[in-house]
């Protein structure tokens, strides 16, 4: 696929654990770790005119809609994975016989906003309940109706990686009017994402994962054609279109009056886009997503797919137990395997955590066991090292 060993050595983290940690925090590419303290020097030391007119939040949303195959405008800068689901759960005129479809597995990043907009206009939250780590495709259609406003779901689910067949539930769900969106922080960066091909209505994630991009910076995606009907909860100076934008900074400029009427919003996804995201972290997530993209999405599905494979087969000869499903339909980049401790019990869990610090391995109690997240960086040898560690627990 691609030089493993100069892979490696763009990610200074590597040298110092083995590292399973990217469901959790991904480590940052030397590159971005660069561009960001340049970019902080050229702004607030500097004060280099180039700096202040370049802007990261475009390139960011040009570089995320190349990612999911989505038009630019598309694409909602964010902070975080909560901060675009908001997006729609904010925008929607409910109404009282409307319900919401959620599942037991969510992060509360896709379970709160629904559950807080559901107790503010009566709405129904509806909770698909799991059986060992999965979900059942049937049960979670049959749970829509008519009157289903929102299917909310992630690609993959945080704890145990079960992935959900997303193409199935965003046709049931459109055969019944309603609208899904989807938390993709764990699929993004891991599988193949193409929002035309699966049609999918709203689309969010954080950066800081998978991607390995800085902290407090992410992206949405609202298709085109529904963004133009919803109105934002809120709005700012960036949310407003740029024709008008430009007479209110002109006229700040030269001390003028600007139109003080309800202002005109753009006819897409930009109407959502806020101010205050950091401009170095935008820097850096930027120069994170052209690396992904430099290296190739079909590129690291496939090297993704083979390290999970190879760590299965010798979980499985080792004759340590799986959380995670074993099904290659329902496999993602996470691995969650049994351990001996029982780590509902916060000393057993402070013990195995102590345990993996020794070992200088970074991954994840989650979901009743050991969650361990595969990405294109990772090698055999540190799979073989991992299972023989979990082996002797």
């Amino acid at each position: 696929m691609y030089n493993i060993e100069r892979i490696r050595n763009d990610f200074p983290a590597l040298h110092k654990a083995v590292f399973f940690g990217s469901a959790g925090v991904g480590p940052l590419p030397r590159t971005a770790m660069v561009a960001m303290q340049r970019y902080s020097k050229e702004l607030r030391v500097d004060f280099a005119e180039a700096a202040w007119e370049d802007d990261p939040l475009t390139d960011v949303r040009s570089l995320a809609a190349q990612l999911i195959n989505a038009d630019s405008e598309e694409i909602v800068v964010t902070s975080s994975t909560s901060d675009g689901i908001n997006i729609l759960a904010g925008a929607i005129p409910w109404r009282k016989r409307d319900n919401i479809v959620i599942n037991d597995l969510e992060y509360p990043a896709n379970v709160f906003p629904w559950l807080y907009q559901g107790n503010l206009h009566g709405v129904e939250v509806r909770i698909v309940r799991s059986k060992n780590g999965r979900l059942s495709l049937p049960e979670m259609i049959a749970a829509i109706d008519r009157r289903t406003r929102v299917l909310a779901v992630s690609h993959v689910e945080f704890g145990t990686g079960f992935r959900n067949d997303i193409e199935a539930l965003t046709t049931a769900i459109h055969k019944m009017g309603g609208l899904i969106c989807v938390d993709a922080i764990q699929a993004v960066g891991v599988l193949p994402i193409d929002v035309r091909e699966t049609e999918i209505d709203v689309l969010a994630t954080g950066g800081y994962k998978w991607l390995c991009g800085p902290l407090g910076a992410g992206f949405a995606y609202v298709r085109r054609d529904l963004a133009e009907k919803l109105n934002p909860a809120s709005i700012d100076f960036c949310s407003v279109a740029s024709d008008a934008q430009k007479k209110v900074w002109d006229a700040l400029i030269s001390g003028g009056d600007y139109d003080m009427n309800e202002p005109a919003l753009p006819a897409s996804a930009l109407r959502f886009q806020r101010e205050g995201i950091s401009p170095i972290a935008l820097k850096g997530f930027a120069t994170s997503l052209e690396y992904v993209l430099e290296l190739g999405s079909d590129s690291i599905v496939e090297r993704i797919q083979e390290l999970v494979e190879h760590l299965v087969e010798r979980l499985s000869s080792s004759g340590i137990g799986l959380l995670s499903s074993t099904k290659p339909g329902e496999r993602s980049g996470i691995v969650t395997v049994k351990v001996p401790q029982d780590v509902s019990q916060a000393k057993a869990a402070a013990a195995l955590e102590k345990k993996m610090k020794k070992a200088n391995i970074i991954a994840h109690l989650r979901a009743g066991g050991l969650r361990l997240a595969v990405h294109f960086f990772n090698t055999e040898e540190e799979i073989d090292y991992v299972v023989d560690f979990i082996k002797k627990l």
